[in-house]
């Protein structure tokens, strides 16, 4: 990035206050100048946030701890998101490993064994943050890999507002230059430019967009993906009368469920529909090929669904900038790898919500979902029936355990597990899975009360 004097960022939502915070601190120490245009249309940021634990990378990367935002940004944890069913019992989804595996075999993959042994089993006993939950108790995770609490990581929930205002204190402390000149189109040349209501062009080095509505004219575009059109029905608030550690998601039927964000003592009740019908520009957003300029965070999909409500795009974008970035050797273009990046994370997340989606609905006892699956759906899902494993976000942004948790939580049928798996005798399987949930139950009283 020492390569480029000039830095334009547009917009003046949470996307673009994220990412001027992370530009600046990441070059406080060199020549850069970072100017955001904030004279566009405001994004549509939603009350509540709650992302995924790579929260705290993004706050390592501008130097600011978690304790010291707590109170200035009403931080507060979270585990994950519940899935709740009519007279069954329910699901907590939490972020990070149910038990622990024998040696190098994963612990997802001795419970399928276990499940093919015909024994049942309550996944929500193989997990401390899932009985704590349950139990309205909360204790942080711990980097003791031999402890129990090690199997989960905590994200943090906030208030949008009230951190896009932190982050606005800190960008302008550090310097970037922000200008309220109403912008009608950007472009990229040379380098790229943010056209002002003069008609003048300000010139930069490199240009991030995090609007959708400002398309590149000059070059041409293409779609990210195919997205599921989910729709925002309906939002309410109202106090937070169940456990604040976990969202809640709760299906309808076939085609509608309701997503409970809750934050302390708040809660947003949102209610989505999927609808099948084209998704268009609305649900698609289109990338300039250009190699200076990045479409960042939210500009670029609009993932209305109640399985990602905790995954914020922002976060992922912002995890692949640390690994593009400072730029490489001349004659690479940065920008090219980080959409090709970016563009399979929101890939996998469509396959991985049309899958889950469908067991839900399943779960739910309802009729089969229409919701269509993706060719590349089809093949994770034949992969996952005959292996028990799911090769989706395999990297660091998502734990693959996590998402085949999702899946099993959820009731996804499986036909096979790892060969070496099957070669394990079953007292060991039996015995392995026992005391798993024997050490969950035994500290689980000892787990706080949520305050």
């Amino acid at each position: 990035m020492n390569n480029f004097g000039q830095i334009a960022i547009v917009g003046s939502g949470l996307s673009a206050w994220m990412m001027c915070t992370f530009m600046a601190k990441q070059l406080q120490h060199t020549d850069t100048k970072i100017t955001l245009y904030v004279g566009v249309e405001p994004e549509v940021t939603a009350d509540l946030q709650s992302p995924l634990p790579l929260i705290n990378d993004f706050f390592k990367a501008i130097e600011v701890s978690p304790e010291a935002l707590v109170d200035s940004a009403r931080l507060h944890p979270k585990l994950g998101t519940a899935y709740l069913f009519d007279e069954k019992a329910p699901f907590m989804h939490v972020w990070g490993q149910y038990g622990a595996p024998i040696g190098a075999v994963e612990f997802h993959q001795v419970v399928m064994r276990f499940m093919q042994l015909n024994q049942s089993i309550d996944l929500n006993k193989l997990s401390i943050a899932s009985a704590s939950v349950l139990a309205g108790k909360f204790q942080k995770p711990t980097q003791n890999s031999q402890s129990i609490f090690s199997t989960y990581e905590s994200s943090w929930s906030f208030e949008a507002g009230v951190f896009l205002q932190f982050l606005k204190a800190m960008s302008i402390k550090l310097g970037v230059e922000v200008s309220e000149e109403k912008i009608s189109k950007i472009g990229c040349d040379d380098g790229g430019y943010v056209l002002g209501e003069l008609n003048v062009p300000y010139r930069c080095d490199y240009l991030i967009n995090t609007v959708p509505g400002l398309m590149i004219e000059e070059y041409g575009v293409e779609s990210w993906f195919a997205s599921l059109p989910f729709e925002l029905k309906s939002q309410t608030k109202k106090n937070n009368a169940l456990s604040a550690l976990v969202n809640k998601v709760k299906a309808v039927n076939e085609i509608s469920w309701v997503c409970e964000v809750s934050h302390r003592n708040l809660a947003v009740l949102n209610a989505y529909h999927f609808t099948d019908r084209d998704s268009g520009d609305v649900y698609v957003h289109k990338a300039p090929r250009a190699s200076r300029c990045l479409n960042f965070g939210p500009a670029m999909a609009n993932m209305h669904s109640p399985l990602f409500s905790s995954i914020d795009l922002n976060l992922i974008a912002l995890k692949l900038l640390l690994r593009y970035f400072p730029s490489p050797s001349d004659n690479c273009s940065v920008v090219n790898e980080f959409n090709k990046a970016f563009r399979a994370s929101l890939e996998n997340l469509r396959d991985i919500t049309q899958l889950s989606l469908n067991a839900l609905f399943a779960k739910s006892n309802l009729k089969n979902s229409t919701i269509p699956l993706t060719s590349q759906a089809n093949y994770k899902a034949s992969l996952f029936s005959c292996r028990g494993r799911y090769p989706v976000l395999e990297n660091e942004f998502f734990k693959t355990e996590w998402q085949v948790w999702l899946l099993l939580g959820l009731g996804f049928k499986f036909d096979g597990i790892e060969p070496m798996v099957s070669l394990i005798d079953e007292k060991t399987i039996k015995e392995h899975v026992g005391r798993v949930e024997t050490s969950v139950m035994k500290n689980l009283p000892l787990t706080p009360l949520v305050n």
